[in-house]
């Protein structure tokens, strides 16, 4: 009796053309330390607002190092795109891994571009604490920061988020901007920097390049625009949105405490 092929006995799945999707960034705001990792919708939402489509369609997560979750035979509870994702310490053989997530959304929430401004620290930790907050914000950095941010990220100076420092937030949404208050921690305020997420066209603008044409001798410093124009022909446009000022040092005008005739 001649041999014949093995007959394989396959499963098609045909699905229907399905609109287009995309991804979101990923997200790691929790360490597996105390009682596990959670990357819960909610809790992303409160630290990355607008960063996540209202309803998301899908979910990923993979260890910080890049290893799909599904390979790594820990149990999640929950893993899915309503909730988020979840590892629980004491539902593993050992303790859980570090994980990030991203989520899935419909292509049109990628579609509405953004972006974000520098990072700002106007302030250091000492006294109250470390207050990055818009007000504030908005008056040593003049139109530096969009009229409504949609997003917020903070970090220490070091580049660590804020989410992974353990630290208690007094503030930490776009509309007010972010405060860490010393006597809310367990020790002292980390030192922070922020920066917002804004609408596309606010960073549709550019920058000249810095001009230094006088020197604080004789009645003081004198950078008048037109008096630039005269020595900088071509190098500023008709009608300047805004201006920023330093020293030579680098130190922005409205913390040096000196009193200004122009800046507008």
């Amino acid at each position: 009796m001649g041999k014949f092929p093995r007959l394989l006995l396959l499963t098609v799945l045909v699905l229907p053309a399905c609109a287009s999707t995309c991804t979101t960034r990923w997200f790691d705001r929790d360490d597996p330390s105390g009682v596990g990792d959670f990357e819960t919708l909610a809790d992303l939402r409160r630290e990355y607002p607008m960063d996540i489509c209202p309803k998301p369609i899908g979910i990923e997560a993979q260890t910080v190092e890049g290893t799909p979750a599904s390979s790594t035979g820990q149990i999640f509870h929950p893993f899915n795109p309503k909730e988020g994702f979840a590892c629980v310490n004491k539902e593993q053989n050992y303790s859980c891994l570090d994980y990030k997530v991203r989520f899935t959304c419909p292509s049109n929430f990628c579609s509405a571009s953004t972006c974000t401004t520098r990072w700002f620290d106007r302030d250091n930790p000492s006294g109250v604490g470390d207050f990055e907050t818009l007000a504030d914000l908005r008056r040593e950095y003049p139109m530096d920061i969009c009229p409504e941010p949609i997003g917020i990220e903070a970090q220490t100076m070091e580049g660590t988020p804020a989410s992974s420092t353990g630290q208690i937030f007094h503030l930490f949404n776009p509309k007010e901007g972010f405060a860490c208050v010393n006597k809310e921690q367990k020790y002292f305020c980390l030192d922070y920097k922020v920066r917002f997420t804004c609408p596309s066209n606010f960073c549709s603008g550019c920058m000249t390049q810095w001009f230094d044409r006088d020197d604080p001798s004789g009645r003081g410093d004198y950078e008048l625009l037109s008096n630039l124009r005269s020595e900088y022909p071509g190098k500023i446009c008709a009608e300047p949105l805004a201006i920023n000022v330093q020293t030579l040092d680098g130190i922005p005008a409205l913390k040096t405490g000196q009193k200004f005739s122009v800046l507008i």
